[in-house]
C-alpha cells in the first residue's frame, strides 16, 4: 500500500532545505598571514598554584620583618640602657642598629630594596655617622653654656626678682645652681620674709616669661626659635627638631603673640625730610577649623579667591594697610575694610604733621592734604606708576616699595598653606617682624625674638599660657575696623 506524502511532510522537507541548505561562507582570503591577531588563550583558575605563591611571598615577608615577642624586646630594652650608662648614645644607636640587621624597605641608594655593594661600603666606612645622628650644631653645645646665654637675654644687667622687681644682689641668692642642668634657682630674701603664698620666694629666670612651664629641653628650644626667626612652618620646624607638631605650633603662636604685643607705637615717618608711601593689599584667609571658637556646622571657606575689586572681612579677602618710611621700617595693619575713618588714627600715630606721603588715586587718601601731610598721588589707572615732579631726573613720587612688600608678605604667608583670618594680625606681625630685621642674619633675628618673648609682662604672659591652646587665643589679635 503507497503512502502519498500529506501536507505536512512536504512543509518539513521544505525546512529541512531551507536550514541545511546553505552555501557554507568561506573566510575572506588575507593576502598575508602575519597580519592576523593571535588567538586568545584562556587563562584557567589555578587555586593550588595561588596559595602555594601566597605561602612563599608570607614566609619571604617574616623572614624580612621577623616577629618579636615580650621578653625579647625587655631584653632589648635592658641590653640598652646598660650600654647608655657605659657609652655615648650616638654610639648605642649605630651599634643596635647593625646588630638588629633590620633593612629599610627601599633605603637610599639602593633600588627596590636590594643595596648595592657601594652603598653597603658606603654605610659601613662612613667617618661621619655620629655626626649624622644630631639634629646639627646645636647638639654639640653643652647645655650650660645654652642656659647661660638664654639667662643673659633675660637678664641682661643681672638677675630680677620677677615678684617683687628687686634687682639687689644682697637680696638675691642662687640656691641651685644645678637645677635643670644649668638653669638655676634663686630665692629673694624680700618676698621670703614678706611670706609669700606661692613658692616662698624661689623663682628661675623663666618665671613670668612666656617659657614659664615649658618642658622642652633648652637646644630644641633654641633650635625651635632659630627656625622660627628663619621663617619656616610649625610642620617643618618640628621635622627638624624631631618633636611632636603640637609643641612646635605651640611655641610659635607664643612667639607670635608675644611680637604682636611688643610691636612699636612710635612713628616711622617724623619729618619732611623723610618720605612715606601708603599703600593696602588684599590677603585671601577664610574660616578654619574651630579658630575662634566657631562652630563647624558652617560653610567651608573659599579657596582660590579670583574676584577683583576691594575685599573685607565678610568677603574672606581681607584688607592689609601698610605705611612704609623709605630707608625704614615698615607698619603694617590688618583691617576689616579700608575706609578714610579706619585709616585716619593710624595714620596719625604713626606720620608726624608736615611729612611728605605718596600713594595711589584711591579715595579714602584724600584727607592728607587737608590734614597738613606733603600728599602726592600716582595715578595707576592712567598708566602713572613713577613721576618727576622737580625734574632732576629722579621718579621720586610712587609707591612701588610699598608694592614690593606685599610680594614678599604673599610669600611668606603661602608657606603656611592657609591661614585663618583669625589669626592673621598675628602672621602678618611676624613678617613685619622679620621685614625689618632683614638685613640682620639669623642669629641676630633669634636674639631679637627671645628678647620680644621676655619682653611681655608677667600678667600678659599668664593670660596667653592660659589661652594659647583655647579658642579664646583670637581675643589676643582683634582685626581693626
Amino acid at each position: 500500500m503507497k503512502h502519498t506524502p500529506g501536507l505536512r511532510h512536504i512543509i518539513l522537507v521544505l525546512l529541512l532545505i531551507v536550514t541545511y541548505g546553505r552555501p557554507a561562507k568561506w573566510p575572506t582570503p588575507v593576502w598575508d598571514e602575519r597580519l592576523l591577531p593571535p588567538g586568545r588563550v584562556r587563562q584557567h583558575h589555578n587555586p593550588q598554584r595561588n596559595r602555594e605563591r601566597w605561602a612563599r611571598r608570607w614566609v619571604k615577608w617574616q623572614r624580612r620583618c621577623p616577629r618579636v615577642g615580650r621578653a625579647a624586646r625587655r631584653r632589648y630594652r635592658t641590653r640598652i640602657l646598660r650600654q647608655i650608662l657605659h657609652t655615648s648614645p650616638s654610639e648605642v644607636l649605630v651599634e643596635e642598629w647593625k646588630q638588629r640587621g633590620r633593612p629599610e624597605p627601599f633605603p637610599a641608594g639602593t633600588a627596590m630594596g636590594k643595596q648595592s655593594p657601594t652603598a653597603e661600603s658606603a654605610s659601613e666606612l662612613d667617618p661621619l655617622t655620629d655626626l649624622r645622628q644630631a639634629r646639627g650644631w646645636i647638639d654639640h653645645m653643652d647645655e650650660r653654656e645654652l642656659w647661660a646665654m638664654l639667662i643673659r637675654i633675660r637678664w641682661p644687667h643681672g638677675p630680677e626678682c620677677p615678684h617683687c622687681g628687686e634687682r639687689d644682689p644682697q637680696y638675691l641668692k642662687l640656691i641651685d645652681a644645678d637645677y635643670r642642668n644649668g638653669l638655676g634657682r634663686w630665692c629673694c630674701r624680700v618676698c621670703a620674709e614678706a611670706g609669700d603664698p606661692g613658692e616662698g620666694g624661689t623663682f628661675t629666670p623663666l618665671t613670668g616669661t612666656l617659657l614659664d612651664g615649658m618642658r622642652i629641653d633648652v637646644r630644641t628650644l633654641w633650635l625651635t626659635v632659630e627656625l622660627f626667626a628663619d621663617g619656616k612652618a610649625s610642620v617643618e620646624t618640628a621635622k627638624e627638631a624631631r618633636v611632636n607638631r603640637h609643641t612646635t605650633d605651640r611655641l610659635t603662636r607664643l612667639l607670635r603673640a608675644a611680637i604682636y604685643q611688643t610691636r612699636s607705637t612710635e612713628p616711622i615717618v617724623l619729618g619732611p625730610e623723610d618720605a612715606g608711601e601708603f599703600d593696602e593689599a588684599y590677603l585671601t584667609a577664610g574660616l578654619k577649623g574651630r579658630a575662634g571658637g566657631l562652630q563647624l556646622e558652617r560653610e567651608p571657606r573659599k579657596r582660590g579667591l579670583k574676584q577683583r575689586g576691594r575685599g573685607t572681612w565678610d568677603s574672606d579677602r581681607l584688607p592689609v594697610f601698610g605705611l612704609l618710611c623709605r630707608g625704614g621700617q615698615v607698619r603694617l595693619f590688618v583691617l576689616r575694610n579700608v575706609q578714610t575713618e579706619t585709616i585716619r588714627p593710624i595714620v596719625h600715630q604713626m606720620v608726624q604733621c608736615g611729612a611728605r606721603v605718596y600713594t595711589d588715586s584711591y579715595c579714602i587718601y584724600h584727607f592728607l592734604s587737608r590734614d597738613g601731610y606733603q600728599h602726592k598721588v600716582v595715578n595707576h589707572g592712567a598708566g602713572e606708576y613713577a613721576l618727576d615732579l622737580d625734574g632732576d631726573g629722579k621718579c621720586e613720587v610712587h609707591c612701588n616699595t610699598m608694592e614690593c612688600t606685599w610680594s614678599w608678605l604673599r610669600q611668606m604667608i603661602r608657606t603656611y598653606r592657609g591661614v585663618s583670618k583669625v589669626y592673621l594680625p598675628l602672621y602678618v606681625a611676624q613678617f613685619e617682624f622679620l621685614f625689618n630685621r632683614r638685613h640682620k642674619n639669623c642669629w641676630n633675628r633669634t636674639l631679637d625674638v627671645l628678647q620680644a618673648a621676655f619682653q611681655v609682662e608677667a600678667t600678659s604672659a599668664t593670660d596667653l599660657l592660659a589661652r594659647v591652646q583655647t579658642a579664646q587665643f583670637a581675643e589676643v589679635c582683634p582685626v581693626a575696623g
